[in-house]
This record gives structure tokens, sequence and C-alpha cells, in this order.
């Protein structure tokens, strides 16, 4: 009788370290899960995001002939989402100097009724397109787009360069 009776408690025993190594396995299941979403939602933009991979084209341009209006950007990032060949989504990113500089180029922003919705994240200012803003592009039309600024960008640049090289010769 007492074999029987060593027997169910071994039985209990087994059972009870079961129940505890499921519950300990399903508690670190959700510590990594809730480690994974804090990570991922607070992510910070920076200048790694504004640049174009498998997901999106960006085209960033400097504002640096607006940049002495009051509450004008340093830069525009336009970035385009796109999933194979259908564009899904276009967002403006406006940067400022400063998330204080950004904050009051937001009371501005949002006091003009124009199309898409904006919010705001540290110093940039976002801008989310209408779905008519962007309906029927490709990506490759924004592609062929982006490559068209920046070539333009760079002869802008060439075109500087070569003004102040004659500026120096003179």
């Amino acid at each position: 009788m007492a074999e029987k009776a060593s027997k169910a408690k071994k039985t209990q025993n087994k059972d009870k370290n079961i129940i505890i190594g499921i519950c300990a396995a399903v508690v670190l299941v959700v510590i990594v899960i809730i480690a994974v979403v804090l990570a991922t939602t607070n992510k910070k933009l920076d200048d790694s995001f504004f640049v174009s991979d498998g997901t999106k084209y960006v085209l960033t341009m400097d504002m640096d002939d607006a940049s002495d209006e009051e509450g004008a950007p340093l830069k525009a990032h336009i970035v385009y989402f796109y999933s194979g060949d259908n564009v899904t989504g276009m967002k403006s990113y406006y940067e400022f100097a400063d998330a204080a500089a950004a904050k009051a180029a937001y009371e501005l922003y949002t006091a003009e009724e124009d199309g898409g919705s904006y919010s705001i994240d540290g110093k940039y200012i976002i801008l989310t397109a209408e779905p008519s803003d962007y309906e029927g592009m490709t990506a490759s039309d924004v592609k062929q787009q982006i490559d068209f600024m920046e070539m333009l960008k760079n002869m802008d640049t060439d075109e500087d360069t070569v003004d102040m090289v004659e500026e120096n010769e003179e």
C-alpha cells in the first residue's frame, strides 16, 4: 500500500513538473512577444529609414531655398510604398531642425485644409496621402520619376559647381 502511495505521489510530482514547465514556456513566449512589439513600435525615424529598399522608393529633396521662411522644413522625403508593381501607400516626411520647430510648423500645416492627414513624429511632420493621389501609379512609374528627379538634382549640383569655378577664375 505504501508502494502504491509512493507511485501516486511520484506521478503527481511528475505532472506538477510538466505543468510548471509548460507555464514557464508560455510565460517566456509572452515575454519575447512583448519585447519584439516594444522594440518595433518605439522605432524612431532617422536617415536609415529614408533609403529605397524592396518595399519603398524614397525621394529626398533639400529645401535650402525655403529654409529662410518661417515654418519651412529642412528636407522633404517622399516615400512610395509598394508591393510587386502596385503602389500601396505614399507619405511625405517633412524634416525640421528639431521637435519644437516641427511642432510649431505642425500647427500651421494642420490649419490648412488639403488632401491627406498629418501626424508628427519627433522632428518630422508626416503627410499621409489619400489613395486617390497614387491610384493608378505603378512601382516602375515611381522608380522612373525618382530617377528623373535625381538626374535633375545632379545636373543642378553640376551647374552650381561650374558657376563656382567660373566665379573663382574671374
